[in-house]
């Protein structure tokens, strides 16, 4: 194996090693949010369409149980002022940093987080009511979803890697890398970069 392909074996390595503390440090701060702000369906979320307050997303209950360098609430400043890409042929072509729809901070490790909002309440089991997306590397490249930028799911009583329930279905949401979180929690590598999508993980 030549030097520049232990490299990116490395850096690969390193993102399903980031993604994964990450997903276990939300899990636990999701249930420890749960514990003092009690459930999830009796928070003040209002979809993002609808508010872009940073009381009215999901960051603000779990935040405070989680270690933060920085928060933003919905300003910039926590995020790179770039579009981000995608794995596949679908744009995602999303500029966190600019968008005050997204509540946004940066954790103490320098994992980036934010949130959208997708619905007034969380009483329903099937459908999620908010999706938070990481960045694990921070500003640094390749900023492209499904490598490392990835996406979680946020139901009235668990948090879980986007592809591990089928909730976003379709060729849009595979061709994107929305699905590519939970083949990166579950399989532990990146191995469908090559293929250029992700399909719900089986």
């Amino acid at each position: 194996m030549t030097l520049p392909s232990l490299i990116e074996n490395h850096k690969k390595q390193v993102i399903v090693s980031r993604l994964n503390k990450v997903y276990s440090t939300l899990g636990n701060a999701f249930i420890t949010a749960k514990e003092h702000e009690g459930e999830v369906d009796s928070w003040n979320l209002v979809d993002y369409t609808q508010s872009s307050e940073y009381e009215n997303n999901v960051l603000y209950y779990i935040l405070p149980y989680m270690k933060t360098l920085k928060i933003c609430k919905n300003e910039r400043g926590c995020f790179p002022d770039i579009s981000y890409g995608s794995i596949g042929t679908t744009s995602y072509g999303v500029n966190i940093d600019r968008s005050d729809y997204y509540s946004k901070a940066i954790l103490n490790d320098g994992v980036l987080i934010t949130a959208l909002t997708h619905r007034n309440n969380c009483t329903n089991e099937g459908s999620p009511c908010a999706a938070i997306r990481v960045d694990v590397n921070g500003s640094n490249p390749p900023n492209i979803l499904g490598i490392d930028l990835h996406t979680f799911l946020v139901f009235k009583d668990r948090i879980v890697p986007a592809g591990a329930v089928k909730t976003l279905d379709g060729s849009f949401y595979e061709n994107r890398g929305d699905l590519c979180t939970a083949h990166v929690v579950y399989e532990k590598n990146l191995d469908f970069i090559k293929d250029k999508k992700c399909e719900a993980y089986k």
